[in-house]
């Protein structure tokens, strides 16, 4: 039986190992390691989610390349129900260089995402008592057919979450992203999309709303409580991917029945100990 259900963005990631920033007229850096993994919020939420003992299935796209087995044979070994449609277009690549202060520059070729809409996901697979969504910014044809999905979603009485992603730069319309919200149940937010989609919280009022805080916490908003957690200092080896782990360890504990404050401290001390590791 599925628990949870995760539809968005797949893609390979292919990251440095954490380094000091770039000096001033220093192009190159030499270092020990690069890893190749899969990649995407709703493939790395899945991952987690799944190492976290749960049943979970993942819908998105690949291509017919060399990428698009990787994920599918990393998936299969890690356990994650995995139904991913192929389609006549490259896997997307993430280029990750990471620094040992916990930021991170990315470059994305959105490939196979940037193709998968409505006509690709088959509802009946939509299953198990929660739907999350990741990759809203990046999902260009699917974004625009989600307020019908989610309609069709919360027709069959599931929790609908959303992390939308909006760190690509992407043009970012708020009515459209309204439209959205309506349906969803769980938001998740870092402090700089919180900050672009308004300056308070009355649209999300009733339901439950994180706001993630890197080195400093979170914050919870639900049913007009507000709870804060603070932050854990470590060693930052792996940042690309941390939230997506936050997200997977906040729904794990909120599906068991765990109130806001346990939520939100597991979700940070799984993302603390994710990036200590590469």
């Amino acid at each position: 039986m599925i628990n949870v259900t995760s539809i968005g963005d797949v893609n390979v990631d292919i990251l440095s190992e954490a380094v000091e920033k770039f000096e001033e007229n220093n192009e190159q850096k030499i270092v020990e390691q690069i890893k190749l993994k899969v990649g995407g919020g709703a493939a790395n939420f899945a991952c987690w989610l799944r190492k976290l003992g749960m049943k979970v299935r993942l819908i998105g796209a690949v291509g017919n390349d060399m990428f698009g087995e990787f994920i599918k044979e990393e998936l299969k070994k890690i356990g994650v129900d995995a139904r991913l449609v192929t389609l006549k277009e490259r896997t997307g690549i993430t280029i990750g260089i990471q620094f040992k202060d916990g930021s991170k520059r990315l470059v994305t070729f959105r490939g196979t995402n940037r193709l998968l809409s409505f006509q690709h996901i088959n509802i009946s697979e939509i299953d198990g008592d929660i739907v999350y969504f990741s990759g809203y910014n990046l999902l260009e044809n699917l974004r625009k057919e989600l307020p019908k999905l989610f309609e069709k979603i919360k027709r069959e009485g599931k929790i609908i979450s959303l992390d939308p992603d909006l760190k690509a730069g992407i043009t970012f319309e708020k009515s459209e992203f309204f439209e959205v919200a309506k349906y969803v149940d769980i938001m998740f937010l870092n402090e700089k999309e919180a900050r672009l989609i308004s300056n308070n919280f009355k649209w999300f009022k009733g339901r439950t709303l994180v706001i993630k805080r890197g080195r400093k916490g979170a914050i919870g908003i639900e049913n007009g409580e507000r709870v804060e957690v603070s932050g854990k200092e470590v060693e930052v080896k792996n940042p690309t991917g941390a939230g997506d782990v936050f997200n997977a360890a906040f729904i794990h504990h909120y599906y068991y029945g765990y109130e806001l404050r346990e939520c939100l401290e597991f979700a940070n001390s799984e993302a603390a100990e994710y990036i200590q590791n590469f």
